[in-house]
């Protein structure tokens, strides 16, 4: 029951982050956030102690990437107490333990099922999202760095849905998580770039930020036990 909870916690406190950054209280979504980082952690860790089989490489490594996670909510959780000049490369910065975790997720997720090769067609939407975001708002000497990035996310997303293939309770669990990050993690770069023609959709995507990432990774630390 404690699981569940704290992974309620988790989703609920994602929208409290994004309420308070609509109402510019920064230090505080800052402490929500952080704290809903600590929980999708914690959740992953009671996950790990329900196993009935001993710790693999694939639920060590997952434990990896969400700690990776939580480093990365750190960094970003900054963006709004530096000058604005400077937040462009606090996203690279920030988006570095996110791109390293993309990678452990694909790398301990890949090998748990042949892989249908009508997935693979979803490695190039998020770079022609990416490169539509360029083309309408602007990247500049960024463009190459987020180009791989969004490859990489596609990479994840392709790893979630080809296990949720798969059926059963880890399936289950894969059916949304990879597509959630993509949800979030475009519509950061989306509002990244395209704030100031953006404005009257900050309300809406700052909700479409937290809400889905926490969600999905509150589903990856439950798949710690059945991994």
């Amino acid at each position: 029951m404690l699981l569940y909870i704290l992974a309620a916690g988790c989703v609920l406190l994602s929208f409290f982050t994004a309420a308070l950054r609509n109402r510019k209280r920064e230090r505080a979504r800052l402490a929500a956030k952080l704290a809903a980082a600590l929980l999708f952690c914690a959740v992953a860790l009671l996950s790990a102690l329900r196993r009935t089989e001993p710790m693999n490489r694939a639920a060590a490594l997952m434990l990896a990437a969400l700690a990776l996670g939580l480093i990365g909510d750190a960094m970003l959780g900054l963006d709004k107490f530096l000058a604005r000049e400077s937040r462009a490369y606090l996203l690279m910065g920030g988006g570095a333990p996110f791109f390293v975790g993309h990678i452990v997720y694909i790398a301990l997720l890949l090998p748990y099922a042949k892989l249908n090769p009508w997935l693979l067609l979803l490695l190039p939407v998020l770079p022609a999202l990416f490169l539509l975001i360029h083309k309408f708002f602007g990247m500049g000497k960024t463009l190459l760095p987020m180009l791989i990035y969004a490859l990489v996310l596609g990479g994840m997303m392709l790893s979630t849905l080809n296990i949720a293939l798969m059926g059963g309770t880890l399936g289950r669990l894969m059916a949304l998580p990879g597509v959630l990050f993509a949800v979030s993690d475009s519509t950061l770069i989306l509002g990244a770039y395209g704030k100031d023609k953006l404005k009257r959709f900050a309300p809406l995507m700052a909700y479409l930020v937290p809400v889905p990432y926490f969600g999905a990774q509150v589903l990856f630390a439950l798949s710690v036990t059945y991994l």
